[in-house]
């Protein structure tokens, strides 16, 4: 190949990269604006209410947003204690949540389930051998069964347990963190992050055989992974272009595209029930909750 072959098609990619890092993200809509820092909003089943925490001053709470023009809202006031990291279960009738107990020199924290107005709780996962943290739940798509992630055998790993609390098993065995796992709608995967490559990646891990897969190879950190409704993408938080941004990849890890480009740090991705992303951004300053304006699954992947 000739020198100026050479020059010619790395020009050629070099505009062709340009044209594809430049297509436009699709348009979002900021639905909070009272610029509290927010993680984890989670949609109800129905796309009626979205679950969040959020931190105001010293404490984290539970808020729901139902539309705009109206305040969002508490759930379980009567909790005096923090809590975080609610996920609804399939049918919408329950979710699940960590509380941070209040213990000497460091939190504590242990997972529970209520309905959604916080009534009628129930501790699934606690302590078993001195503090842990079992935080971060998603529920099996037929609701019996919740994977989270705990501390209690000394290392972050991934756990199943059925939802009244019994029969728990572990899932993941590695010196390595893993963290924030989603159960697919099929039921046969949960996908995780993970630092036994080095950075974080994410993973899957086949509920039945144990065996893990490896999604994404990066140069920054994925993390936060969350399944499409359909089952056929995964949205994700990574940073592996310098900043923090959604990204979305096919089930089997490849196309991955990012959906905000822009310069603010956008984390904390989840999806509706059809098929829009939301997630948090301090894009105009202060940290509210954004969600695509249109379906991802209408726009062209690269």
């Amino acid at each position: 190949m000739s020198q100026a072959t050479i020059c010619s098609t790395f020009l050629y990619l070099s505009i062709l990269a340009t044209v594809i890092n430049a297509a436009e993200p699709p348009a979002v809509t900021r639905l909070t604006r009272d610029g509290h820092f927010k993680q984890r909003p989670v949609w109800s089943p129905d796309g009626k209410s979205l679950l969040f925490s959020q931190h105001t001053g010293d404490k984290i709470l539970l808020m729901q947003w139902t539309g705009e023009n109206i305040p969002v809202q508490r759930i379980m006031p009567k909790f005096t204690l923090p809590q975080c990291d609610a996920a609804w279960s399939a049918d919408g009738k329950r979710i699940a949540w960590s509380k941070v107990e209040q213990t000497p020199g460091q939190g504590n924290l242990d997972l529970w389930t209520s309905l959604p107005d916080g009534s009628e709780p129930h501790l699934l996962a606690g302590d078993k051998a001195g503090l842990s943290h079992e935080e971060w739940a998603s529920w099996s798509p037929d609701g019996k069964r919740l994977v989270f992630t705990s501390t209690f055998e000394k290392n972050q790993e991934l756990y199943v347990v059925e939802a009244n609390g019994e029969n728990r098993q572990r899932l993941t065995n590695d010196p390595a963190f893993d963290v924030h796992p989603h159960w697919s709608p099929d039921g046969q995967r949960i996908v995780f992050a993970t630092s036994r490559w080095g950075d974080f990646e994410l993973a899957t891990v086949d509920v039945e055989s144990l065996n893990v897969t490896r999604l994404t190879t990066s140069r920054g950190l994925d993390d936060y992974p969350v399944w499409s409704p359909d089952g056929t993408r995964v949205a994700f938080t990574s940073n592996r272009d310098g900043n923090f941004e959604i990204y979305v990849i096919q089930a089997d890890g490849s196309q991955p595209r990012n959906i905000t480009q822009q310069p603010g740090s956008d984390s904390f991705p989840g999806w509706s029930p059809d098929g829009k992303v939301v997630f948090v951004s301090n894009r105009e300053g202060s940290f509210d909750l954004y969600q695509t304006a249109i379906p991802v699954s209408s726009a062209s992947t690269p």
